[in-house]
């Protein structure tokens, strides 16, 4: 979806899915991102918020340019996805766990095991259907936002809910939840880098290198 401007407005734009919502400070942290790393390369630049899965779709096939943030393993754990990865890393947090009750605690995957936890994720959210698979045992239960997970977590429906740290802690903040929601331990180590639909693969390098004169070495680190 790349769009070329009138004669009036001479520069093409370059649109990316993102599934932060734009009420999340993030999601305007990653926008002034990439807006100054593509004016550098001659470009505008535009940012739609799509729910997880969608804007995995749009990136996909064309209708945007590409995603804002997936792991670095989206790649392995999504093989026949046609994104190329940005070899800047933009950020690193980690896969959290969160519960009602503030007595529950984990400490990595393994130690859910055991128990019958009903574990919500948001639809489409890579890292955590690679867990989906790699433990079948487990309760997961697919939802459509972290809003409405979390939600269901307040209101006793899960008893985990689990989420990208950052993103999730920023939706709590925004949140008038009926019960108070607690972190219950980090599971994984995430590190995030934009993707590129295929047909602008020719972009990936310098766009890595525009990448890393805006960000720290390793890109920012979110607890």
């Amino acid at each position: 979806m790349l769009v070329w401007a009138s004669a009036v407005e001479a520069r093409p734009t370059i649109v990316f899915s993102c599934w932060i919502p734009p009420n999340l400070p993030l999601h305007h942290h990653l926008t002034k991102l990439y807006v100054d790393a593509f004016d550098a390369m001659g470009y505008d630049f535009k940012m739609h918020y799509r729910p997880n899965q969608r804007a995995l779709m749009e990136a996909s096939t064309g209708i945007t340019d590409g995603d804002c943030a997936r792991t670095d393993t989206f790649g392995a754990e999504s093989a026949a996805s046609p994104l190329v990865r940005v070899e800047t890393q933009i950020a690193s947090t980690s896969l959290e766990a969160w519960s009602s009750s503030p007595a529950v605690t984990v400490s990595g995957i393994e130690s859910l095991t055991g128990h019958r936890y009903r574990i919500g994720y948001v639809r489409g959210h890579v890292a955590v259907q690679a867990l989906v698979e790699r433990y079948p045992a487990l309760r997961f239960t697919p939802v459509t936002s972290a809003k409405h997970g979390l939600k269901m977590l307040s209101a006793g429906r899960l008893d985990l809910f689990v989420g990208t740290s950052v993103s999730t802690r920023q939706e709590i903040a925004t949140l008038q939840l009926p019960e108070a929601v607690h972190s219950a331990g980090h599971l994984m180590v995430l590190r995030g880098h934009p993707y590129l639909n295929e047909q602008h693969r020719s972009m990936a390098v310098p766009l890595a290198e525009a990448l890393k004169k805006q960000i720290p070495d390793g890109g920012w680190h979110f607890e």
